[in-house]
């Protein structure tokens, strides 16, 4: 056992020591074949629900950096109607909204103390976009409830503003931009999938044939997949110093990110591959999502970093890595710090079974208590 746990500490290592952690959220599949939904922290479970003979996934993440709580959506798809899946917000590793049956929590944002959940609920007639507040089941905001179906796809809130985009159905399918409760913007025969308010404009992505960006309800420019006439889907974008960045996928499934509406990364992974989320942490973009072979894929400008078997990534965020950044800050220094396989600091009195890094200065190495 001792040998075994040595061989994974060694896995782990090098993704421990780099100066970032990667988060992930999405599934994995069990041995019956379900799936399971979870939070990944470099390639490895943090928290994780299953429910035998049911597929849960978890499609969003925000991570409050002041106390580091992860708050991720808790969804299952429908087994029977559409009013048979349900959708929650967890906190770490509890429930701090629960939701009748019927609803689907689509993103999460996080202002200030306040959480904010968008997506849709349901009843056996329609389904009603919904943005919840603060795990209150009751919505902040309903849109469109009067159409056949409506959802929201992506949610941004900034100083108390909740800017959502999503779309709804009445015969034809008309995307929507909404700025508290109000309908800011619509889009015939299109969606559109996400939002983000940068320095006074709201940025989205309105997805027809061909995904375009819109800045404040202005064209900015379309998402050309560079092979002449297949179809492009973004799926996330994120505003840095005023460069859009998205991700998404071409008509063959190749995977792929732009900047500002070029080409930025391509990969050919084929039928039923997709990316997700992407995150920009320390000068660096981060995107993830998975292959043709169901394989989660993690990947930092362009290289892979990592990809995870039977598993399927919808979001991500990067954090700096605590062992890292105690390097730097205790180069000179005799202080002795321990930290649990996670890189998260333990009490050296209180030492459980299992392995431990010691730091002293700039040395680190590794021990087991038994």
């Amino acid at each position: 056992m001792k040998n075994l746990l040595l061989f994974i500490l060694s896995i782990l290592a090098p993704l421990s020591l780099h100066s970032q952690d990667i988060y992930t959220a999405g599934s994995y599949t069990n041995s019956d074949g379900s799936k399971a939904a979870a939070v990944f922290k470099n390639g490895v479970v943090i928290y994780s629900l299953k429910q035998d003979g049911k597929d849960l996934f978890s499609s969003a993440m925000a991570i409050d950096t002041t106390n580091n709580d992860i708050y991720w959506s808790l969804n299952s798809n429908p087994v029977g109607s559409i009013s048979d899946g349900y959708g929650c917000v967890m906190r770490n590793d509890e429930i701090v909204l629960d939701n009748m049956p019927g609803t689907c929590i689509n993103d999460i944002s996080l202002d200030g103390g306040d959480i904010y959940s968008a997506g849709y609920m349901n009843d056996i007639y329609n389904a009603t976009a919904a943005v919840w507040k603060n795990g209150d089941t009751t919505p902040l905001y309903t849109y469109c409830a009067d159409q056949n179906y409506s959802e929201v796809l992506g949610i941004d809130v900034v100083n108390g503003v909740v800017y959502a985009c999503g779309f709804f159905e009445q015969g034809l399918r008309t995307g929507c931009v909404w700025v508290n409760g109000e309908l800011y913007a619509t889009y015939p025969n299109c969606k559109v999938t996400d939002i983000a308010y940068h320095n006074g404009d709201i940025y989205y992505v309105v997805s027809e044939c061909l995904s375009t960006v819109y800045k404040s309800g202005e064209r900015l420019y379309n998402m050309y997949n560079h092979y002449g006439g297949e179809c492009s889907d973004v799926n996330d974008l994120k505003v840095v110093n005023d460069d859009v960045y998205a991700v998404g996928f071409l008509g063959y499934n190749d995977c792929l990110a732009w900047k500002n509406g070029d080409l930025l990364y391509l990969h050919p992974f084929a039928l039923d591959a997709d990316f997700r989320a992407c995150c920009f942490y320390d000068q660096s973009l981060y995107y993830v999502g998975w292959d043709h072979e169901n394989h989660g894929v993690v990947f930092k400008d362009g290289e892979l970093l990592y990809s995870l078997d039977n598993s399927l990534f919808y979001d991500v965020w990067a954090m700096p890595n605590p062992l890292a950044v105690a390097e730097i800050e205790t180069e000179e220094s005799s202080e002795v710090l321990i930290y649990d396989i996670f890189g998260q600091p333990v009490n050296n009195n209180i030492l459980l079974l299992g392995f431990y890094i010691i730091k002293r200065g700039n040395k680190v190495t590794k021990f087991y208590k038994n």
